[in-house]
């Protein structure tokens, strides 16, 4: 698999796992990866060059590494972003035993590792403070239809796609982030290698027959 099909298909199993991907017209499964995708291309065209260290400090984000493995019910987190204008709170917090989890298995330099993390909450920073979700930017999906009732829901994962692939860009990386979670997966016994290969060709099947 080449690596522009490879990048493409991470981001497209990021839209496969929306929770209202079964809604969307298959016709339009390209509106939303493409769309999503510029998104992060558009911001991190803005930001070009610059460290996101420094975009922290100008921002007056706070940076802050907690040594607990951030394991919050069943869901483990690397970094956490809260946000709130009212409160006047602009804080991550890097969970650094997660952290180093990952970086023991993708073999990354642990600072770039950071340097990931901090760019893609970055890019969540950029859309709420901006008032500019990404979801909110394209067409909703209808998820309940009842007689004459219709219920529409943006697609969340775009968020997701833009701000990978936001950080992909600024940080130079050859690969998808998520890239390298999978590789995690299989370093850290969660998934075989064979699952993980299994799962890619079949996306990057779906992912041509939707082109």
């Amino acid at each position: 698999m080449e690596r522009d099909e490879l990048n493409r298909m991470l981001a497209w199993l990021d839209l496969r796992n929306d929770a209202v991907f079964n809604k969307i017209p298959p016709d339009r499964y390209r509106y939303y990866l493409d769309n999503a995708l510029m998104a992060g291309a558009a911001a991190a065209q803005e930001f070009a060059g610059q460290s996101i260290r420094a975009l922290y400090q100008q921002h007056d984000i706070d940076i802050q590494f907690d040594k607990g493995d951030g394991l919050f019910f069943t869901v483990q987190f690397r970094a956490q972003f809260e946000f709130s204008e009212k409160k006047a709170i602009r804080r991550i917090t890097l969970y650094q035993p997660s952290l180093e989890s990952l970086q023991a298995s993708c073999g990354l330099p642990l600072e770039k590792i950071i340097d990931i993390h901090l760019a893609h909450e970055f890019f969540h920073f950029l859309e709420y403070s901006r008032k500019h979700p990404v979801g909110e930017r394209l067409e909703k999906v209808c998820n309940v239809a009842l007689g004459p009732f219709r219920r529409y829901s943006t697609v969340a994962a775009t968020s997701e796609i833009a701000a990978h692939h936001f950080c992909q860009l600024l940080n130079d990386l050859p690969f998808y982030p998520t890239y390298y979670d999978f590789q995690w997966l299989v370093e850290s016994g969660k998934q075989t290698r064979q699952q993980r290969d299994e799962l890619f060709a079949i996306s990057l099947q779906e992912i041509q027959q939707s082109a």
